[in-house]
C-alpha cells in the first residue's frame, strides 16, 4: 500500500512541476510572438502618415552609449525615417508631423518595451545626426530622454534618459 501510495505521489508531482512549468515556457514563446507583433504594429502605424518613409531599423546595444542602462535591457531598437524624395529634395512634412507627435512616439515606445523582454529603450533617428528617443526608467515606466547637443569629435557619455543631436 505505501509502495502504491509513493508511486501515485511520484506522479502527481511529476504532474504538477510540469504544468507549473508550462506556463512560462509558453509566455516566453508568446512574448517573443507579441514582441514581433509590437514592431509590426509599429510600422504599420508609422507607414501610414503621409510621407514617411521607414529607411531602416536596426538593433544597438546600450553598453555603447550608456553605462547605467537597465542591464535586463540591453538593447535599443531604432527607427530611421525619412520622406520621399521630390524635385530632388526630401520631403520632411511626414518626419517633422512624428517629431511633433511625442505620445505617439511614446505610445509605440511602450508597446515596444513592454513587449519585448530585451529592449530598453527605442529611438526615432529623424535625421542622421539626431534621434528622439525613449527608455525604461527605473519606476518601469517609458519616459522621453532629454536631448543632449554634443561636440561629434569629442568623446561624450550619456547618462540614461540622455540622447544626442549634433
Amino acid at each position: 500500500m505505501i509502495r502504491s501510495l509513493n508511486s501515485v505521489t511520484a506522479l502527481i508531482l511529476f504532474a504538477l512541476v510540469n504544468i507549473t512549468t508550462l506556463p512560462t515556457t509558453v509566455k516566453a514563446q508568446g512574448s517573443n510572438v507579441e514582441c514581433k507583433k509590437a514592431v509590426a504594429n509599429a510600422k504599420s502605424r508609422l507607414r501610414k502618415i503621409p510621407n514617411v518613409l521607414i529607411e531602416d531599423t536596426y538593433t544597438k546595444n546600450l553598453n555603447e552609449l550608456y553605462s547605467d542602462f537597465p542591464k535586463e535591457r540591453p538593447i535599443e531598437y531604432i527607427f530611421y525615417l525619412t520622406g520621399p524624395i521630390r524635385k530632388g529634395r526630401i520631403v520632411d512634412t511626414g518626419i517633422k508631423k512624428v517629431a511633433n507627435s511625442k505620445q505617439f512616439m511614446k505610445n509605440i515606445s511602450q508597446d515596444i518595451i513592454y513587449k519585448c523582454s530585451s529592449i530598453g529603450a527605442v529611438a526615432f533617428a529623424l535625421h542622421p545626426t539626431c534621434s528622439i528617443g525613449f527608455g525604461l526608467m527605473r519606476d518601469k515606466k517609458v519616459k522621453l530622454f532629454d536631448i543632449v547637443m554634443i561636440d561629434p569629435n569629442q568623446d561624450t557619455s550619456l547618462k540614461w534618459g540622455q540622447t544626442f543631436c549634433w
